[in-house]
């Protein structure tokens, strides 16, 4: 380097010097010939500036982007071993695998229904054997008995009758209509005792709980007392005929719901003898058994009770809203 160019350096230096002491240290000299960045020197040691100058610029390393700080520190994510990653993975396949639907057979429908019946959607499945039954014979039930304006008919879908010793049964012994036309003793606090037929739900009653028909109730007690306390069981009286059958109104070869009347004890399961054997109908609420594909329709009737006893009728034709007799009655309980 020229002595002349040493010169300068060295007036650049005492000018900085001064600028120091008056502004307390620190002096800003910006280079006008950089082409790379707009860089700043700080002279607080101008010797060592003058030498950096006659060096040339320093290099500045990349390191990539500035980082934006976080609010938060974020700690290092821990790798996780093989056998933690094969644990998470079956633990997720767990829980996106499919449940597997309940049996259709062992569902029972609690869905009101209308007391008039119909062709409602609901289907009431009843229990598969008599010990899974909501109401057994030789069982004695503790409850309490109320009263209402009974016609005869309800949600069993059976006629009005002239026959008013009736009663509603509550909604989990109503067993998804299967005790609709059982016949229940009904003992009072006084000890006396009324058997009804049972034609309706009472769908507010808890278990134990029978409404009566008025005149029921007035065999075992006082109206103006509301409400008593009960025992009750099921019983398998003698009735008089054979069983019988009457066909749902709108019922033809290609959809019919059929349902069992004069029975002497509950009525588990109907089916009809179809092309490939027997068809097992879906029992409703309103105390029907139904054929959706119609398969059966008009023909062979099978029953079966609550103790396992069946019963096979032919020649029951589509007749909606004919009784129609079978040959015989279902054997005592």
């Amino acid at each position: 380097m020229s002595r002349k160019k040493l010169d300068v350096r060295a007036a650049t230096a005492l000018v900085a010097f001064a600028v120091i002491a008056v502004t307390g240290g620190v002096f800003y000299a910006q280079s006008s010939t950089s082409s790379t960045a707009d860089a700043s020197l700080v002279l607080s040691r101008p010797d060592v500036a003058i030498a950096q100058e006659a060096q040339g610029p320093a290099e500045t390393p990349d390191s990539g982007p500035a980082a934006t700080p976080s609010a938060t520190p974020t700690a290092k994510k821990k790798e996780k071993k093989p056998e933690e990653k094969k644990a998470e993975k079956a633990d997720s396949t767990e829980k996106t695998k499919p449940v597997k639907a309940a049996s259709a057979d062992a569902t029972k429908s609690t869905g009101s229904s209308s007391s008039s019946g119909g062709s409602g959607s609901t289907t009431a499945k009843a229990a598969a054997s008599a010990a899974n039954d909501e109401v057994q014979f030789g069982k004695t039930y503790d409850g309490i008995a109320t009263f209402y304006g009974a016609t005869g008919a309800g949600n069993c879908s059976y006629e009005p009758t002239g026959d008013l010793m009736v009663a509603a049964m509550n909604e989990q012994q109503y067993d998804g209509s299967q005790t609709c036309g059982a016949y229940v003793d009904v003992t009072g606090p006084k000890g006396n005792t009324v058997r009804v037929k049972i034609v309706d739900r009472c769908p507010e009653c808890a278990a134990g709980h029978i409404d009566l028909s008025a005149e029921a109730f007035a065999e075992l007690a006082e109206p103006v007392t509301g409400r008593i306390d009960i025992t009750w069981k099921m019983v398998s009286p003698s009735v008089s005929g054979p069983v019988k059958y009457v066909y749902k109104e709108g019922s033809t070869q290609w959809w019919c719901g059929i349902q069992v009347r004069n029975h002497r004890n509950p009525i588990r399961k109907v089916e009809l003898k179809g092309d490939n054997g027997w068809v097992t109908l879906d029992r409703q609420m309103y105390n029907y058994f139904l054929s959706a594909s119609g398969e059966g329709c008009g023909g062979t009737v099978r029953i079966t009770d609550v103790q396992g006893n069946q019963l096979t009728d032919s020649g029951i034709s589509v007749k909606p809203g004919v009784e129609q007799a079978g040959a015989q009655q279902l054997p005592a309980a």
